[in-house]
């Protein structure tokens, strides 16, 4: 089957679609003077691509049925089987379908961790920077953010083992929310990188909540290593998966939370669907996550290609006109960190020049966490004609 990547899908206010990246966004960027009308949006993580037909088709067969009742668990029996399919056939990691849990998408489930594996005034590590829901779930809980920031070494980032030890051996720290791969650095870890961290954590009686939504985003040459290959962690460890990433379907609001032990997964399951009375399914999202995860192999193949040769396209724009902006080169996601620092502006200056001057709007470094200032993180899941325009604005204000 062919993709055409190149087309133009119109998500202005004018298409109707209530796109949160293409319309009623300066509120978010209130510091700044944004021209929505004129600007192009690179930020919100989601792509400007159409979904696989397979996925439209699955939801006009349950929309033309007409009525949208409360759905009962066998919509994410088909769910869950198709994710234990897709996760054998892609990360040959053999998960029982019986230790998924259904959800209304990764960040209500870190804030349901959150409150279920830890106490108020305790501490979430995060390794900044990092999306920044991270840091606004333990706040928002009353507990701690505590940072384990990244080592950036010429471009290439790690993580900083030594210190993650020092904070995991304080008993007030009791979870981990690790990002693999990691959004907006781009890192796909090794699966040694991640053994170290699950270690650590295991060792001092962290839990650890691993963000996986960006797994299936892995540019070419590059392997992706699922926390679930370590069964030894399995007691400790809480893995979240989506295809909204993946096939575009974050709009439908389904993620599955793998939980291999079985207490952790009752207490998971009390919080969710008793405590909190978060639905334990819906009528749209597994049915098109069933669809994507059953017939979505060819598409996911082909458009991190074109993503990548997006990344590159770029890479050799900059060093020809741009040579003091760089890109962080990107093992995995599709959003890509700029990094701007050598433009020698300041942040402020920087963020100005990029939002008002250019008109791309892209989400501030700083949002990461202090040590994304100097970086912008715009999203590469679009047509390459959007790539193009991006880089001729900021050539304009640069």
């Amino acid at each position: 089957m062919g993709f055409n990547f190149d087309e133009i899908v119109d998500r202005s206010a004018a298409s109707c679609t209530y796109s949160s990246k293409w319309e009623r966004y300066s509120g978010r960027f209130a510091e700044f003077d944004i021209d929505e009308e004129n600007s192009l949006p690179m930020w919100v993580a989601d792509m400007d691509f159409k979904c696989i037909p397979e996925v439209t088709e699955a939801l006009h067969r349950r929309v033309e049925h007409g009525i949208f009742g409360y759905s009962n668990e066998n919509t994410n029996d088909v769910f869950r089987e198709a994710a234990r399919e897709w996760f054998s056939r892609r990360y040959g990691w053999e998960c029982p379908a019986e230790w998924m849990l259904y959800s209304m998408g990764v960040v209500t489930a870190i804030n349901n961790v959150i409150q279920e594996f830890t106490r108020e005034g305790e501490g979430v590590i995060i390794q900044s920077p990092v999306y920044y829901p991270f840091a606004a779930g333990p706040k928002n809980n009353h507990r701690r953010v505590v940072e384990n920031p990244l080592i950036e070494e010429n471009g290439d980032y790690r993580m900083d083992y030594e210190n993650l030890e020092q904070l995991a051996k304080d008993p007030n720290n009791t979870l981990m929310i690790l990002c693999s791969p990691h959004n907006p650095v781009g890192r796909v870890w090794k699966k040694l990188e991640l053994f170290q961290a699950l270690e650590i954590c295991y060792n001092n009686g962290v839990m650890v909540f691993c963000d996986e939504i960006h797994g299936d985003l892995i540019m070419p040459g590059q392997q992706f290593c699922t926390c679930g290959k370590f069964p030894e962690f399995y007691s400790q460890m809480i893995l979240a998966h989506s295809p909204s990433k993946t096939f575009n379907l974050a709009g439908l609001t389904s993620a599955l939370l793998t939980v291999p032990d079985d207490q952790n997964r009752k207490r998971l399951a009390h919080r969710i669907y008793d405590i909190n009375r978060i639905p334990s399914t819906q009528n749209f999202g597994p049915v098109a996550g069933a669809a994507a995860y059953n017939h979505g192999d060819a598409f996911v193949d082909e458009v991190m290609k074109y993503i990548y040769g997006n990344v590159e396209f770029a890479r050799e724009y900059l060093e020809k006109h741009l040579p003091q902006i760089k890109i962080v080169p990107p093992q995995g996601t599709y959003l890509i960190w700029f990094d701007f620092r050598g433009t020698g502006l300041q942040e402020e200056e920087i963020y100005r020049r990029v939002l008002e001057q250019a008109r791309v709007i892209g989400d501030i470094g700083r949002w990461f966490g202090e040590n994304g200032g100097g970086f912008v993180r715009f999203n590469y899941a679009c047509p390459r004609a959007y790539v193009k325009e991006q880089l001729e604005r900021l050539r304009t204000a640069f």
